[in-house]
C-alpha cells in the first residue's frame, strides 16, 4: 500500500472490488498499473493485435486469397473459436485441441515471432515508462481537430476491404437458436475430456 493512514485500505480495497463485482483482483501499484495497462493497449489487447491481423491479411491477399477467406483465417476463427479455448484452460489447452498441423506450425512458428516483436515491445515499454507516450497522446489528443482526424482514421479502418469483409462474414454468422444448439452439440462436450497433462 502507498498509503494507508487508518491500517485498513487493503481490507477496504478488497470490499470494494468484490462489492462491484470483480472476477478477480490482484496486488499492484498505481505506477504499475498504469504502465501495465498503456502497454497492454497499444500492444496485444489493441495495436499489436490489428498490425497483426493487417499483415496476415494482406500477405494472403497479394497471394491470390479472396477476402472472406482471408478474413476468416486471421479475425474469424481466432475470436469465434480459438481465444474461447485460451479463455476456457490457457494456450496449451487450446494447442492441445487443434490439429497436428495447428500444433506443430504454431510452437515452430512461436519463437520466430517472438523474436520478431521483442523490439518492438522494448521500445514500447519504455516509451511508456519514460512518459513519452503519455506526453505523446496529451498532445496528439489536445488538438483542436483531433475528433476529426480521429473520425477519419477510424473510418479508414473500418472502410478497409479487411474490414468489410469482416461486416459480410460477421452477417453470415449463425444467431441464437445455433448457438442454442452448440450447447448440445457432442463436440463441444467432447473437448473437456482432451485435457492437455498439468
Amino acid at each position: 500500500m502507498a498509503q494507508d493512514a487508518t491500517g485498513k485500505a487493503l481490507d477496504r480495497t478488497l470490499a470494494i472490488g468484490i462489492a462491484v463485482g470483480s472476477g478477480y483482483l490482484f496486488p499492484t501499484t498505481f505506477e504499475h498499473e498504469v504502465t501495465s495497462d498503456l502497454v497492454g493497449e497499444r500492444g496485444v489487447l489493441m495495436g499489436a493485435l490489428a498490425g497483426i491481423m493487417e499483415a496476415q491479411y494482406d500477405v494472403l491477399r497479394k497471394n491470390g486469397h479472396s477476402p472472406s477467406e482471408a478474413f476468416n483465417e486471421t479475425v474469424e476463427e481466432l475470436t469465434q473459436s480459438l481465444i474461447r479455448l485460451v479463455d476456457e484452460n490457457g494456450m496449451d489447452w487450446m494447442y492441445c485441441n487443434c490439429s497436428a498441423t495447428a500444433q506443430r506450425g504454431a510452437l515452430d512458428w512461436r519463437p520466430k515471432f517472438k523474436k520478431a516483436v521483442m523490439p518492438v515491445f522494448t521500445d514500447l515499454y519504455e516509451a511508456v515508462k519514460s512518459q513519452k507516450e503519455a506526453r505523446r497522446v496529451i498532445k496528439a489528443c489536445g488538438t483542436p481537430d483531433y475528433k476529426d482526424k480521429l473520425d477519419a482514421e477510424l473510418k479508414a479502418m473500418r472502410e478497409s476491404e479487411m474490414w468489410q469483409a469482416g461486416a459480410a462474414v460477421r452477417k453470415l454468422r449463425p444467431c441464437g437458436k445455433a448457438k442454442a444448439n452448440a450447447a448440445k452439440a457432442a463436440g463441444t462436450k467432447g473437448r473437456g475430456t482432451n485435457k492437455s497433462a498439468k
